[in-house]
């Protein structure tokens, strides 16, 4: 399995910057490093570079209507870059055959017009306003919980793991290896100031267009119904006001 350096010195050989079986210097390796992990940083940005969601559950806590999202946060992982979906998990009466629920997910908007009065009690929330912020985004979640027991699952982009140091093994599905390898090559030639082959560029460019082609998702017929407050929630499969 190769390293960072590897992938790195790999890169600088595509263009021209290190002759095979040449070492690759200290500072030029550790800046190579930081180049890898903007790529990577910009990738995590968009939906086709991800591979795959995650799906991390986490319990209400009773009368409470905001939660905030991110290292050190109510919810603690790593703040996504976005979240595609949320569920209310009910998991009573019968916790080994819980219930998902899915939750509309409204906008500044939405959360502001169709939903005039914020603090109403119910068994479960329905609907959930995501405020985007950083380093934690803040949930708002409608009606407030008053069912004990029940959970929040959120489905979230699983962002591409940066390598911490040089030595960090570089572990990826098929086709990234390639992407990897040719964009950070041009990436490098743009901080080394060195001229990139056009193959290279053809390469690069091809790859991560397959990568991307591979990472699309299915696309499904939706209703704008579900922004309708007195309509019909087509996740949910159910009726009534802010579903």
């Amino acid at each position: 399995m190769a390293t960072a350096l590897d992938l790195i010195a790999s890169a600088l050989r595509l263009i021209n910057v290190q002759a095979a079986g040449e070492q690759v210097p200290l500072d030029m390796a550790n800046d190579s490093l930081n180049v890898l992990n903007d790529m990577i940083d910009s990738w995590n940005t968009d939906r086709l570079a991800i591979f795959t969601t995650r799906a991390d559950d986490f319990p209400y806590v009773l009368g409470q209507q905001s939660y905030t999202l991110g290292l050190t946060g109510d919810f603690n992982i790593a703040r996504p870059a976005q979240i595609d979906a949320m569920s209310t998990i009910i998991l009573n009466p019968d916790p080994a055959n819980p219930i998902e629920i899915p939750l509309a997910m409204y906008s500044v908007e939405n959360w502001q017009t169709q939903v005039p009065v914020k603090s109403v009690d119910g068994s479960f929330p329905l609907l959930v306003y995501d405020d985007g912020g950083f380093p934690l985004r803040t949930l708002n979640f409608w009606p407030i919980p008053t069912q004990a027991g029940n959970k929040v699952r959120i489905y979230s982009w699983q962002a591409l793991n940066q390598p911490a140091t040089l030595a960090t093994t570089i572990t990826y599905p098929p086709g990234y290896k390639q992407a990897f390898r040719f964009n950070l090559a041009v990436m490098l030639a743009a901080e080394f100031s060195a001229p990139v082959p056009p193959v290279v560029t053809t390469v690069a460019i091809e790859s991560l267009a397959r990568v991307k082609t591979m990472n699309a998702p299915d696309l499904q017929m939706r209703s704008d119904l579900v922004a309708d407050p007195s309509g019909w929630n087509y996740k949910a499969d159910l009726f009534g006001i802010g579903w």
